[in-house]
């Protein structure tokens, strides 16, 4: 417990429990409940800034000595945890705006942090939708997606097809799409038992559109 002046102001911080979400909460947060003459609020704050807070607590009462110090306290360590957040996960791999964006709010992050720390990624390049989207385009399209599966997931994502420079010609054309469709076709085990269905479902379920995929079953099924 943090008591920050005479007039009944205080706070304290609730961390969950190493490895588990607390408090009802799908993802951890550190809880912060805040007293004062005009009565108790609870806020709900990222697990590394509810640490930052509990340890800053120890240096004594004059931390913090109201509740505008200490909202100006969260937003600062807010922004510094959400940085550093921000460097880990870049480190391990790209992510798009929204999609780091969406994994900072999960981790318990207020929209205006959120907002703040992605427009500084973005600014800094170390974010960057059009280099996402391209390396994602083309990871997929050597899996074997096709065009539909690959726009829908883009879209997840925040970003869309069209807005993606050289979409779709320089990626792949509709010639490319039919022969990586036969040639996922004829991967497929035949049973003799609804063949054609089943090759159309897999190619559709795959992002291609349903005339590629019944062509290629019909192809692949010599009709």
């Amino acid at each position: 417990m943090a008591d920050g002046s005479p007039s009944g102001f205080s706070w304290f911080v609730e961390l969950p429990e190493r490895g588990g979400a607390s408090f009802g909460a799908t993802f951890a947060r550190a809880r912060l409940t805040v007293s004062s003459p005009d009565g108790e609020e609870t806020w709900s704050v990222p697990v590394a800034v509810g640490r930052r807070l509990k340890a800053a607590s120890a240096d004594g009462p004059s931390f913090v000595s109201s509740r505008a110090e200490l909202a100006y306290q969260v937003k600062s360590l807010s922004v510094a945890c959400g940085s550093s957040r921000v460097e880990r996960l870049i480190n391990k791999r790209d992510y798009s705006s929204q999609e780091l964006h969406d994994k900072l709010r999960r981790d318990g992050y207020s929209a205006e942090v959120c907002d703040e720390l992605v427009d500084r990624a973005r600014e800094t390049r170390l974010v960057d939708d059009e280099r996402y989207a391209s390396v994602f385009i083309r990871s997929k399209v050597y899996a074997g997606w096709g065009r539909m599966k690959i726009e829908r997931e883009l879209s997840r994502r925040g970003i869309r097809a069209e807005d993606v420079q050289g979409w779709p010609e320089e990626f792949f054309s509709e010639d490319d799409e039919r022969e990586r469709a036969h040639e996922l076709a004829s991967r497929r085990r035949l049973t003799g038992k609804n063949d054609f269905q089943k090759i159309v479902r897999f190619l559709c379920g795959k992002g291609y559109s349903m005339n590629i995929a019944i062509d290629a079953a019909k192809s692949v099924l010599g009709r």
